[in-house]
């Protein structure tokens, strides 16, 4: 009699042999690889900043353990840019935050110097059978030039097992270095799904102040329950507080956001923003609510919010004409204090029920807040809209369209204005954007300089910047400033001249939250320079 182990070991070599049709499984291998690139626009001082994610497609089972990466950086202007190569896994999520990826489920593969040429880079971990995500990232220098890119090029990589080249490992684009491209709120952070509509101004003591809209249970406008939170950032915009809560919202119909926020000559912070029914399930005798909040200590505290709804319209509003609006939100983003001290924002009003049309109002207070009034209309068929004071005191009003932009203006401080008008060089999405005073020969700068902001695109994405010369006629100077999924964004000018964004972005959906720096200097490839007054 033969031993039972024998049998056993002929019994499975014959239920695998080709007579039976199976097969014993093969050890995973690599069948199909992408290179995806990301061409973001990248900050001095970013840590794990994505260059390439490389998708690796399997099949077998179990697991094989990796070999090498094959890389150069290829497309890099300067290897001295990049502190430090590191590379991950996701494994089959294609979702990397790199403010702390250990913590969000990713796995260090290896951290290595950069390197002039070739470079073969041992890699910890395994390939499964499962598609497997591997990321190549930079740590970026502080000391990284403005205005060069960084790039690489995949070779291969290898397992116990085999290596796999890359077909494309070199695709189109690259990642150009800002001052600051910093990442503020992402989704879920602090629990909330989404974050949106962005405000910075700039305070007296040189910190910068963003109001957000968290957005906690979608991306949607109210009615849904929104707060408004608040961070600072001492540092440039390099790192920010935690949030300050400016108002919270206590569920469905109960919500506050699209916040307008404004720095007096007083040095105090003025937000102004809605709350409850929402645009469209407001009514004259239903109004979603106009609220204030103040700061006096440059945005660590802020007032509960307080009503101001019947100095501006609805049923209880004294004005007969007003007091038959049927709902308004405020332009949300940088609001305007003039020279002589006027607050001033710009509201979008649905006069009446008849129609879903907008109207542009201008909306102002000379006591510092404490009462506000309405102008005349400012802009027939208008949206968000913003406004700058011009060197001879008028005021430019410009307002969201699909297509050419919006312009009037006013020459009593924003009180009647004149016809609406387009602009030829500003084109774009129906979307909110912004537009502030730079520099002014008025106070001894070289050159008046204004900015404006707009995705160029008829979807929301290339949001770019526009540079007047002449105080608003003609804009010959645009540069992008976010490539791709792009829409909101709001602009301040930081103590030392440059200019800062805070900004929507959309890489996966939803919105990311993100802070921009640049100079002068790039945003016009050279032709221009910030200097500081003469006394």
């Amino acid at each position: 009699m033969k031993p039972l182990s024998f049998l056993l070991i002929t019994s499975l070599l014959t239920l695998t042999s080709p007579l039976f049709g199976l097969h014993a499984q093969e050890e995973v291998k690599i069948i199909a690889s992408t290179v995806i690139q990301d061409n973001n626009f990248s900050g001095r001082g970013n840590d794990n900043e994505e260059i390439l994610r490389l998708e690796l497609q399997t099949e077998g089972s179990g697991e094989v353990a990796f070999g090498s990466l094959v890389m150069n950086l290829n497309g890099t202007t300067d290897i001295n840019d990049i502190e430090e190569i590191k590379i991950y896994s996701t494994g089959t999520s294609v979702k990397f935050d790199p403010r702390n990826p250990l913590l969000k489920g990713a796995q260090l593969l290896a951290t290595v110097a950069p390197n002039e040429g070739e470079m073969t880079i041992p890699l910890n971990g395994s390939l499964s059978a499962e598609v497997t995500n591997i990321w190549i990232t930079f740590k970026v220098k502080e000391t990284a030039k403005e205005g060069n890119r960084l790039d690489a090029e995949v070779i291969s990589i290898s397992t116990e097992t085999e290596t796999h080249r890359f077909e494309n490992g070199n695709p189109e684009g690259s990642r150009e270095i800002l001052l600051r491209r910093t990442l503020v709120y992402g989704p879920g952070d602090y629990g909330s799904t989404n974050y949106r509509i962005p405000a910075i101004t700039t305070a007296t003591d040189g910190s910068l102040v963003i109001l957000t809209d968290k957005r906690k249970n979608n991306s949607i406008d109210l009615p849904e329950d929104i707060d408004i939170v608040a961070n600072r950032s001492t540092a440039s915009g390099k790192t920010w507080s935690e949030p300050f809560l400016v108002a919270e919202g206590q569920g469905y119909g109960k919500g506050f956001g699209d916040a307008v926020i404004i720095r007096s000559n007083t040095g105090k912070l003025v937000a102004l923003f809605v709350g409850g029914p929402g645009l469209w399930g407001s009514t004259a005798e239903n109004p979603q609510r106009t609220y204030i909040s103040t700061s006096d200590d440059h945005g660590q505290t802020w007032t509960s919010p307080r009503d101001i709804t019947a100095q501006i319209y609805g049923a209880e509003c004294p004005d007969p004409i007003r007091a038959q609006w049927q709902s308004l939100f405020f332009g949300s983003g940088h609001g305007l204090c003039t020279r002589a001290g006027r607050l001033m924002a710009v509201m979008a009003v649905r006069e009446t029920l008849e129609n879903i049309r907008l109207h542009n109002y201008a909306v102002y207070s000379d006591d510092d807040g404490e009462s506000w009034h309405v102008s005349e209309r400012a802009i027939l068929d208008g949206d968000e809209a913003k406004v700058v004071e011009l060197n001879n005191g008028d005021i430019l009003m410009s307002s969201r369209t699909n297509g050419n932009r919006l312009w009037a203006k006013s020459s009593d401080g924003g009180i009647t204005w004149g016809p609406k008008n387009s602009w030829e060089e500003i084109w774009g999405n129906a979307c909110d954007a912004d537009i502030i005073r730079y520099t002014s020969t008025k106070d001894g700068y070289d050159k008046d300089r204004i900015l404006h902001t707009l995705p160029n695109q008829s979807t929301r994405r290339n949001v770019t910047m526009w540079l007047s010369y002449d105080e608003g006629t003609t804009w010959p100077v645009k540069k992008t400033i976010a490539r791709n999924e792009s829409a909101y964004s709001s602009i301040t000018i930081l103590p030392d001249g440059t200019i800062g964004v805070y900004i929507e972005e959309d890489e996966t959906a939803p919105y990311k939250m993100y802070f921009l720096n640049f100079s002068l200097e790039w945003l016009t490839d050279g032709e221009d320079r910030f200097r500081p007054p003469v006394a």
